[in-house]
């Protein structure tokens, strides 16, 4: 629906009617893929390894993993002291709660144990996913439409392009980006195109 959107969007103006008829011309690019491409990569800029890497962990551990291997410690711990607490005359009374405050400690301890049994199922998996992160960017920068633009016609046409990529961050309910902006960070895009170059040559 929304490549329908920007469609009728760019159709609609004539300024970015022009920006995108002559990027379909310069780069060799169909329609569908020049849409396609300033949907997809609109918020690239968001796609960096440290934004990635903490969206990610935000949903992979929506408790950091310090914090719950902290609580397993200080559950431990709290079942010890409960059990030190009954050896003496400060136990409650047992007719007060409804379950056996005697087995309070094993309960505990089995409520930390099983989210240990989690944390460690996650952790390894979370560390793969972590080391796979800056290949996807890397990836994904590579065979973006900035790329592709910038490699079929030896530039990247930034104010046009900017005003193309706005319409498309409208259409996708994200705030337009300044042109100063914008230009930053296609000249930060292409730095780190040329350092990925420079480290890849023998």
């Amino acid at each position: 629906m929304s490549k329908e959107e920007l469609r009728k969007r760019i159709e609609r103006d004539p300024q970015l009617k022009k920006d995108f008829d002559f990027l379909i011309a310069k780069t060799g690019l169909t329609p569908e893929q020049l849409l396609a491409g300033l949907r997809l990569d609109c918020n690239l800029m968001k796609a960096d390894r440290q934004t990635l890497l903490r969206n990610e962990n935000r949903e992979m551990w929506p408790i950091s993993q310090d914090t719950l291997r902290r609580n397993i410690k200080n559950i431990c711990r709290t079942a010890r002291q409960i059990e030190r607490t009954n050896e003496t005359e400060f136990s409650p009374d047992l007719i007060n709660f409804g379950f056996n405050v005697i087995k309070l400690p094993e309960i505990l301890r089995s409520y930390a144990r099983e989210v240990e049994r989690k944390v460690n199922i996650r952790a390894p998996y979370w560390e793969r996913k972590k080391s796979r992160i800056p290949i996807m960017v890397a990836l994904t920068r590579q065979h973006s439409l900035y790329e592709r633009i910038r490699s079929s016609t030896g530039g990247y046409h930034q104010v046009r392009l900017w005003r193309l990529v706005n319409a498309a961050r409208e259409i996708e309910g994200l705030p337009k980006m300044e042109q100063r902006a914008f230009t930053i960070w296609l000249n930060k895009f292409e730095k780190r195109r040329k350092e990925t170059q420079s480290n890849c040559l023998p």
